[in-house]
């Protein structure tokens, strides 16, 4: 099962970082590319519809949630290229270190075992690609 891990740091408290961070619903307020994020419920279970700026939705669900240690993991129920087999579980926490935090924004899923394993790699670094580019545009944001 393919898997990765994107981190950053920042001088920014960890809670001030998980403020911003750590809401479900708060997604089009950080997130480039995002352009509305709706959600149903609260908690664990919740469902969020994310509109991106090229017109595609994206449908996830709150899988976990552990504010005290600032992490949730989340299942992509819908997306461009992602089906239920896929069964694509990320999770994004926010470290305290001595000099701010760290934010880890991991995922794992499942290929296709007829899909080529070329395609697989090239797959998993495009997400590790587009984790890192959110993570590196969080900088102005708390490192200013």
């Amino acid at each position: 099962m393919p898997a990765f891990t994107v981190s950053h740091d920042y001088s920014a408290s960890a809670d001030q970082v998980w403020e911003l961070l750590g809401d479900f619903s708060g997604l089009a307020s950080w997130l480039p590319g995002v352009s509305a994020c709706a959600v149903d419920r609260s908690g664990v279970g919740a469902v969020r519809q994310v509109s991106l700026m090229d017109g595609s939705m994206v449908k996830e669900e709150l899988v976990a949630l552990d504010s005290q240690a600032r992490s949730y993991s989340y299942r992509i129920v819908e997306a461009p290229g992602i089906t239920a087999d896929t069964d694509y579980v990320a999770t994004l926490a926010v470290l305290a270190t001595d000099s701010g935090c760290r934010v880890e924004w991991s995922a794992r899923f499942q290929a296709d075992p007829a899909y080529p394993a070329d395609k697989v790699a090239k797959a998993q670094a495009r997400a590790e690609q587009m984790y890192g580019f959110c993570l590196a545009s969080l900088v102005s944001r708390f490192d200013s």
